[in-house]
């Protein structure tokens, strides 16, 4: 993982996927955009309440940097459900430059070139897959309730459909979220996780700091998951959104009057 600088930009990249050549990826932090308020600076969601043309210079700005297809971004509608939305030619541009005229979609994917597929996260878990034989990639939002559904499962199950994936194929990343260090949670998270998760209970503590409060390790159990598909190469950010807020927004620490991250990541 490497924070890459350009001028006033910052992100994150992943040296597992950079060293493959096949992809443009990164996922953005607050910095380097042209958002102002509590927005500041790079807000990447275009249903945070900010000026659409403001978002949509800071899509600008990281094409320029990246390198991403200006003209071709296309992004999730997240409601924390665990759909997966299959991204052909005729998506270009939809959710940053059309409508996108779908909804509940918290995971893409695409064989098609040239496409910047976008998630988005204010500390809930973005996952990159990519398909080094197959030439294809997926991007999940992983928040808890889709970490505690088997989101990162689904959407590689989804590749495995659509384009015959195999696992071990796969390189993976967990980008920047919130870490089990901060991410506290009540019995009814515990027990989503207890429903369909058998080992639950490994990545579950309790916290010594509240009664009857839980501390859940979201990273382990995305990487666990793809784990146990057969993904091998899995590349873990290790940096917590509700740790660093100078870098990331945190839902949790700054509560709605926030932008959002985006996670990018297109087939060349």
């Amino acid at each position: 993982m490497k924070i890459e600088k350009k001028e006033n930009l910052e992100y994150i990249t992943f040296d597992n996927l950079t060293e493959t050549g096949m992809v443009r990826h990164c996922f953005t932090t607050r910095h380097g955009g042209v958002s102002t308020e509590h927005w500041a600076t790079m807000n990447m969601g275009l249903s945070r309440g900010e000026n659409m043309e403001t978002v949509r210079r800071n899509y600008r700005i990281l094409a320029d940097a990246v390198g991403f297809t200006m003209d071709n971004f296309v992004t999730s509608q997240q409601t924390h459900t665990t759909n997966v939305r299959q991204v052909m030619a005729e998506d270009k541009g939809k959710g940053v430059w059309t409508e996108r005229g779908y909804t509940d979609v918290d995971g893409l994917i695409t064989n098609e070139k040239n496409i910047p597929l976008v998630i988005f996260g204010a500390d809930c878990v973005p996952v990159f897959l990519l398909d080094r034989k197959k030439k294809a990639i997926g991007m999940a939002h992983c928040g808890w309730m889709g970490t505690g559904k088997r989101m990162a499962e689904k959407i590689l199950q989804a590749m495995m459909d659509a384009f015959g994936t195999d696992p071990a194929d796969v390189t993976a990343a967990i980008g920047p979220s919130i870490g089990k260090c901060c991410f506290q949670v009540d019995a009814p998270v515990v027990n989503l996780f207890k429903e369909n998760i058998a080992w639950a209970e490994d990545i579950i503590f309790d916290d010594p700091s509240e009664e009857g409060k839980f501390k859940i390790d979201l990273w382990e159990t995305n990487r666990r998951l793809l784990a146990e598909m057969g993904v091998k190469d899995i590349e873990i950010s290790g940096l917590c959104t509700k740790c660093d807020q100078v870098r990331f927004y945190s839902h949790r620490g700054m509560g709605e009057k926030r932008g959002v991250m985006a996670g990018v990541m297109e087939l060349i």
